[in-house]
Order: structure tokens, then sequence, then C-alpha cells
């Protein structure tokens, strides 16, 4: 079961690269040592998951890994080999002497690529295997996940396996001609699913250790789901990854507190925020490390955010009426959905500051007694906030600010209450228009 979300909020989110060259959150958890590795992890991560069982088995997996200080190399170019090998039209060779060395005179007096690439993804299939056998071999699959568990067994089937242990035989470094058709025969033959299994799960243990690496390098957590539709939300110490020295928050919503109204100055950290907490929540339901010290959440059904709203000047909307249709669109999901996780960052900017107080003032108290599902909903208009205060339902968190002469002060503090500051002209001020305006007049 996917959880679900949209295109906007991806973008929003920045969980994909959206131009050549710019960092996105893919890139900040991608330690992947192989092709396929980082194909697997973009899937993943293109499809957050709504199974709860499905989320526990992969975080059970990564934490494992992280806890034990696990690490296993993977060689991008010998998978590559043995994928290029398992992939070869040519036909298999056949496993007698006399065709053993036929194929062996053949390519000696006429030397054949594919002949080449047959000795070669078998010589790296050897390595990769070796490779694997090492990790696990002090690994006791009692302890182990579901997942590790069933591939140290497939691993050591073929370490164990009769027809294997000529192949495994470490004493023999090269192969010789009956052996390469003997072993190609085997291989792409008889154990071809066998092998492409054992590929399969390689990239998968490649996706769990790049996260519980990036886990352990950058200090992320853990999820915690409570299944209880009812619970609160908590979240200490989250941050944003892309931001260099990043300032940390906490959040916590009391389960009779379903939307979380955000007030705060121009740049005082509101959308970096409201960004941080929505890629908790998504990353969570990945069933990855997230970008907090600790977190514990219920099941969502959908994560919807509206952040970056671009004019859809293709169909003819206006900015406002974009948001507009965002809003509803977004409501019927939640009518869908039932419970959902929702960010609307700085709601009707493209309309007058009446039409936006009123409208962020309606749509709030709205969606305030929608009680199964979570909102956090931002705003530089203050003065919604004090109207909202004798609502029920609703908790009040804002960034203060301040200002010393014309240089500005912003902590990126989360803090209780209502923010007071009107920092957006003092903002203008300091950009010395006008008097750019004065010197232009001057100088005709």
């Amino acid at each position: 079961m996917i959880l679900g979300t949209d295109r906007q909020t991806l973008s929003d989110l920045n969980i994909f690269p959206q131009k050549r060259g710019n960092l996105s959150v893919f890139d900040y958890y991608n330690r992947t040592q192989t092709i396929g590795g980082k194909d697997l992890l973009y899937k993943m991560m293109d499809n957050p998951l709504n199974d709860l069982d499905a989320i526990n088995h992969r975080i059970c997996i990564i934490k494992f890994l992280y806890d034990n200080d696990l690490d296993c190399k993977l060689d991008k170019k010998d998978l590559d080999a043995v994928e290029y090998y398992l992939k070869l039209n040519k036909d298999i060779l056949k496993n007698n002497v006399l065709d053993s060395l036929y194929a062996y005179l053949a390519n000696f007096i006429t030397p054949d690529n594919e002949y080449y690439l047959i000795v070669r993804g078998l010589k790296c299939l050897r390595k990769h295997l070796y490779n694997l056998i090492a990790f696990f071999e002090f690994l006791d699959v009692e302890t182990l996940p579901d997942f590790l568990a069933e591939f140290k067994i497939e691993v050591e089937s073929i370490k164990d396996h009769p027809d294997f242990h000529s192949f495994m035989d470490k004493k023999k470094s090269k192969l010789n001609f009956i052996q390469i058709n003997r072993f190609d025969n085997l291989i792409r033959k008889k154990k071809k699913k066998t092998i492409l299994s054992i590929l399969e799960k390689t990239y998968l243990f490649d996706v769990y250790i790049s996260m519980a690496t990036v886990a352990r390098e950058k200090g992320l957590g853990f999820p915690d789901f409570v299944n209880d539709i009812s619970a609160g939300i908590k979240i200490e110490g989250f941050f944003h990854p892309l931001i260099e020295n990043p300032v940390k928050n906490d959040i916590y919503l009391a389960d009779n507190k379903k939307l979380c109204f955000v007030s705060g100055a121009n740049m005082a950290g509101k959308s970096t925020a409201l960004k941080s907490i929505g890629l908790c929540v998504y990353l969570a339901h990945v069933g990855f490390p997230v970008p907090a010290g600790n977190m514990k959440i219920p099941l969502f059904n959908g994560l919807y955010t509206t952040i970056n709203l671009p004019d859809s000047i293709n169909q003819g909307y206006s900015h406002y009426y974009s948001e507009v249709k965002r809003i509803k669109d977004i409501t019927l999901l939640i009518q869908e959905k039932k419970r959902v996780f929702v960010i609307f960052d700085e709601l009707f900017r493209g309309t007058n500051v009446k039409d936006a107080f009123d409208a962020t003032l309606m749509i709030t108290r709205g969606f305030a007694r929608l009680t199964n599902s979570v909102f956090f909903i931002s705003t530089h208009i203050v003065e919604v906030g004090k109207e909202l205060e004798k609502s029920d339902g609703i908790c009040f968190k804002c960034f203060q600010s301040d200002s010393q002469g014309e240089h500005l002060i912003y902590n990126y503090k989360l803090k209780d209450g209502i923010c007071s500051e009107r920092l957006g002209l003092t903002i203008l001020k300091n950009e010395r228009i006008l008097e750019l305006i004065d010197e232009i007049l001057e100088n005709d």
C-alpha cells in the first residue's frame, strides 16, 4: 500500500533534483555503491508506504545495520559485469570437454568479445559471492532481521551446493577452459534464477547499507509509529538536511490538537521548518531514518503540501485561483483518504491583504474541525492568529525575530505563541531601494 502524495509535494520537499546540478534529498541519502541500488533507492523514495508492517520491516533492517555498525563494500564494476554477462544473447556454452576445447581454441585464434565477457562475468560473480559469504560468515541467522536472514541462507546455499564447490574453490584462482564451459552452463542455464535473486537482494542490501551509513554520518534518527489514529505527533531535534549547520527544533501536537498555526515575520524560518517537518513525515513513511533526533507519529494515508505553488499560466489560472483550486483538491483527497498530513505555507499570498486575512481565517477554522487529519498552516498575517486564539483544536507556534537599528536578528527557534513582530518594512528599507531611485533621478 502506497502513501498518497503528488508531484507538487515532491517538488515542495525537494525529494528529487528539479534541475541538473541541484542538490536534493535523494542526493543527500544516496550512498549506494551500485547502479541497481541507486535505481532501487529512487523507486523506494518515489513510493512512500502506507503499510505499517512494511515500514517497520525496513526500519528494523536499517537499524540493525546501524546499531551493529555493519558495512559491506560492493564493487559496482563487478556487478555491472555480472549483469552484462547474464544478459548475453550468446548461446550457453556446452558442458563437455570437446566443445570446451573448441570454444577455447576458437577464442585463442580469433579473440571473441562475448567469450571474454563470459569469462569476466564468471570471475566477477565469484568475487561478489566471496564478498557476501565473508559478510555473513560470523552473523547468526537467528539474530538477523528477516531479509538479512533470508539473504544469508540463500548465499550459503550457493556456497554449500555441490555444483558450486569447484566454482567457489579459492585455491583455483583462474578457471580453465573446461570449467568456463561447465560454470557458464551451470549459471546461465541451471541456476540463473538463483543468481538473479541474489543480485536483486544485493541491490536492496545496498540501499539498506546506504541508509545506515547516512544515518551514522549525519546523525539521523529512526521514526517510531504509534498504531493509533488519534495519537499526537512528537518530533524532537528536527532539521532540514540540505542546510549547512541547521538550527534544530522540536514540535509536539497533543492528540486533541490537530492543527498547528505557525506565524512569523518574513525570512524568520517558517517555510524551512514546514519543509523539514514534511520531510520527516515523508521519509518516515518510506521507512528510512529521518532528519530528527526522535519521532513518534501515527500512520497517515496521504501527505500533501502547498509551499511553492506555481502560477498555472498554461491553464489561464491566476496565482490566487491556483491556491484556491489546490486547497479544494486537497480537501477532496481528505474526503477520500480520511487521515492525511497537510502543510499550507503562506496561504493566499496571491490576493490582497484583506481577502488573504479573511480567507486564511475561514479555511483554518474549517480544517481545525477535521480531527482525523493533521494540518500545519503558516502565515505572516499575525492578526489571523489573534482571531483564532479562542478556537478549539489549534496549537500556536511562532518564530520570533528582532531588529537592532537596521540589523535584523533571527534565531530560527520555534516557540509557543503568536508572532507580534513586523519586519517587512525594515527588510525593504535595508535594501536602500528609495536611495537608489534618488540616485537615478540625480543622475538624469
